[in-house]
């Protein structure tokens, strides 16, 4: 027996949070109003059917998140609309175990973080699309660094987070979640009309940024279409820092002059019944000028520092869905996709007072400037292809997703430097060793090639749903040629890149058990891998002048996790309350060590320094998470939603805390929409950071903070709608411990305020639909 389709459920409104001062006020000012409110709790419930919602990314379909065995959450148009985030870490803030620290020195949005997992071991994705990789690489000048460069604000659907290992599905990359961006379809404006015209402005004055975005969408039966572009000018995020001017004690932001361009253009075809033919292209670029002011004491002898940045990632490709009605699947769904990113970084150094080679940490007696350019480029072809079918077997029913990714990317970097001292009138290509322009990395390709099948089996009615998959990976990596002498006379060694293969099994299985009406049990357990990558196995790095090399590792075994879930979902108290527990165990977890330290000479390190750094492969890490979340409706068109995150990790090899662990977090909101107008209180909590792996370094440790965001909205009417925010009502001064990880403060660095967050700000948005 077919079945028509997959249902499409929802659960109630998406989770937002709250912020005041004490927790005590908070309270105060809630507790009546919920009170009060709690006679009309059954008028509504009468009103979730209206607040239904699916989401994609946990299932590759369509699905109703209170049917998913897994935690997932999504922040739709509306919310968006709301808060007017400004970036990727500003979107995430209201999420209690999500967290995307920022570069405050230069970069902005740096590295996502779920659950203690970050950076490369969590994939982001925007419309099925893998973004580029978040590539570091460290030092005190902070001059190489390549984001991922997400999707612009303005053109999102909305986002989903997917949280825990999704190897299953989405294969390497997917070690600690996925967090997926759907941006607009022509419908989404055209809402059953022929034509549709948007305009959009938002100031904010947290980067003192003004955006324009206006969107045009055009159709009929047979094509439709969507043409949006957006630009922002803005300045450096403020902060809540006093001490300016130069130097390392400096407080204040760093001057900064932000610009960004955005373009998304969608084309869709429906040439017959059940076909669909998307054309897809999209296109951001950023550039960013910014004075360094805030020196480093690890480089003394660089007392100016400015520089530019230009990122540009360039998506384009095409889709095709068919939804047959005589044939053996429901659904076929087959995209081909092309993306570039390009990041460059221009960077002026000023040494004073340094030795004749320039050196930006000793000497005397010469003047120099140093220029620096860096470049880091990634380019990516892709295929997917997923069919789903819907059948039933005697009293079970079936979905079934199964396919097949295939994905090639180009990766390469490059550093070239240009010395001149001024004080002997000297211009030439070396500096501490190197001579340029160098790759730290051997460049070349990576191929990828996953087949999949998950089955969703719903038994008695619906009441039991079991959900097994698994997944087939090939990861392939295939440097070009290239080797680095570390080194000289006997001492000298060579570096070579190396070619590596990779292949991995990722199952999972899933249950969900309708106990009551009000009741819903759930578990899964799900192993996921991710395959080292370029810079991993290849880095080829060696300073001379400060001593130190970085080591290729041809040896580097894929990482490996076993993640477990178990949760309740429970119609109770008027409202629906999710709680989850967690435990994600990782073998051969990825680390850079430093494998060689001599402290005196003779220094017998590769290449006779005194020490070298590999990455390695830990034996165990392990994280453990509980979590709740709850969400109440109430007549009149008020609502009342929180959750709380904590984690433990540990690096069990060497018995020593995971610092990509964030403190307990907590968000809540009150919410009110009386249709032509409403508001949302929100507030943002912290405990203290205090279980901290300083055995290397010795971090600054970010105290515990609450924060209180307001924002309300005013539909004037049909047309014009007005947006107003107020953040951080109470001026709160505060700091995020993955900014300071990022940064790598600590204790003893001077003027700490730096990395504070913006103190209370305004932001404001019209929107005009025609």
């Amino acid at each position: 027996m077919r079945l028509a389709s997959r249902p499409a459920g929802g659960r109630p409104a998406s989770a937002h949070s709250v912020p005041l001062r004490p927790l005590a006020a908070l309270v105060a000012a809630i507790a009546p109003a919920v009170l009060a409110l709690g006679a009309s709790q059954a008028q509504a419930q009468a009103q979730t059917s209206e607040l239904k919602e699916v989401v994609v990314t946990a299932t590759r379909q369509e699905a109703d998140p209170d049917l998913i065995p897994a935690t997932i959450t999504s922040i739709d148009r509306k919310t968006l609309d709301r808060r007017m985030p400004h970036d990727e870490a500003a979107l995430m803030e209201n999420e209690a175990d999500v967290v995307i620290s920022r570069d405050l020195r230069r970069y902005g949005s740096a590295a996502v973080n779920i659950r203690g997992i970050e950076g490369i071991r969590v994939l982001q994705q925007v419309d099925g699309v893998r973004l580029p990789d978040y590539y570091y690489g460290g030092g005190p000048s902070n001059i190489t660094a390549s984001m991922p460069d997400g999707p612009e604000m303005d053109f999102l659907k909305r986002a989903e987070i997917l949280r825990g290992p999704a190897s299953s599905l989405y294969g390497s990359d997917a070690l600690g979640g996925v967090v997926g961006y759907l941006t607009l379809d022509p419908q989404d404006l055209l809402q059953g009309r022929s034509s549709a015209m948007r305009y959009k402005g938002t100031w904010r004055q947290a980067d003192h940024s003004f955006q324009n975005t206006v969107y045009a969408a055009g159709g009929n039966d047979l094509v439709e279409g969507l043409l949006a572009y957006s630009q922002r000018n803005g300045k450096e995020l403020d902060n809540k820092g006093n001490v300016g001017g130069t130097g390392y004690n400096r407080e204040q932001p760093n001057p900064q002059d932000t610009k960004s361009d955005s373009v998304l253009a969608k084309i869709i075809l429906k040439p017959a019944t059940g076909h669909r033919i998307g054309l897809t292209y999209e296109n951001r670029e950023q550039d960013n000028h910014v004075d360094s002011l805030r020196l480093s004491s690890g480089v003394p002898k660089v007392t100016q520092t400015y520089g530019d940045e230009n990122t540009k990632r360039e998506r384009y490709g095409i889709d095709w869905e068919w939804k047959p009605t005589d044939r053996w699947f429901d659904r076929l769904a087959l995209k081909f996709y092309h993306q570039e990113a390009d990041s460059k970084t221009y960077t002026m150094q000023r040494r004073s007072n340094t030795s004749a080679s320039c050196s930006a940490s000793s000497g005397a007696g010469n003047n120099c400037l140093v220029d620096m350019n860096f470049m880091f480029n990634q380019k990516t072809d892709g295929l997917n292809l997923q069919l789903d079918s819907y059948f039933q077997t005697g009293a079970v029913s079936h979905s079934l997703a199964y396919g097949a990714d295939w994905r090639q990317t180009r990766t390469e970097e490059l550093r070239d430097y240009t010395v001149h001292n001024l004080t002997t009138g000297t211009t030439g290509k070396t500096l501490a060793g190197d001579t340029y322009p160098l790759k730290d990395f051997a460049p070349g390709e990576s191929t990828n090639l996953g087949l999949f099948v998950q089955d969703e089996l719903s038994f008695m009615d619906g009441k039991f749903l079991l959900t097994p998959g698994v997944r087939y990976d090939e990861v392939k990596l295939r440097p070009d040629g290239m080797s680095k002498v570390a080194g000289s006379g006997g001492s000298a060694v060579t570096l070579n890149s190396a070619s590596q293969n990779h292949s991995a099994v990722s199952p999972k299985i899933g249950a969900l058990w309708q106990a009551s009406p009000a009741v819903a049990l759930y578990g899964q357990l799900v192993r996921g891998f991710r395959a080292p990558n370029y810079e991993e196995v290849n880095g080829l790095f060696y300073n001379s002048a400060q001593g130190y090399t970085t080591l290729p590792n041809g040896n580097l075994k894929a990482e490996k996790s076993t993640g477990l879930e178990l949760g309740t979902r429970l119609k109770a108290l008027g409202g629906d309350i999710k709680v989850a527990v967690y435990d994600n165990r990782y073998d051969d977890f990825i680390e850079q060590v430093r494998v060689c330290n001599d402290t005196a000479a003779p220094f017998t390190c590769p290449g006779g320094t005194r020490s070298a750094y590999q990455k390695l492969n830990l034996s165990k890490v392990r994280i453990q998470g509980a979590e709740v979340r709850g969400s109440w409706l109430f007549a009149g068109g008020y609502a009342f939603q929180g959750s709380i995150a904590t984690a433990r990790g540990d690096d069990e090899q060497n018995n020593r805390p995971l610092n990509s662990i964030e403190p307990l977090r907590a968000v809540l909101s009150f919410l009110w929409d009386k249709g032509q107008w409403g508001g949302e209180t929100r507030l943002r909590l912290a405990a203290a950071k205090e279980r901290i792996n300083d055995a290397d370094t010795d971090y600054y440790k970010p105290a515990g903070y609450g924060v209180m965001d307001v924002s309300t909205w005013w539909q004037v009417d049909k047309r014009f709608r007005l947006t107003a925010a107020v953040n951080n009502v109470f001026d709160k001064q505060y700091t995020l411990w993955s900014d300071v990880r990022h940064a790598g403060l600590l204790s003893t660095d001077p003027g700490p305020s730096f990395f504070t967050q913006p103190g209370r700000n305004v932001s404001l948005s019209l929107q005009a639909d025609f």
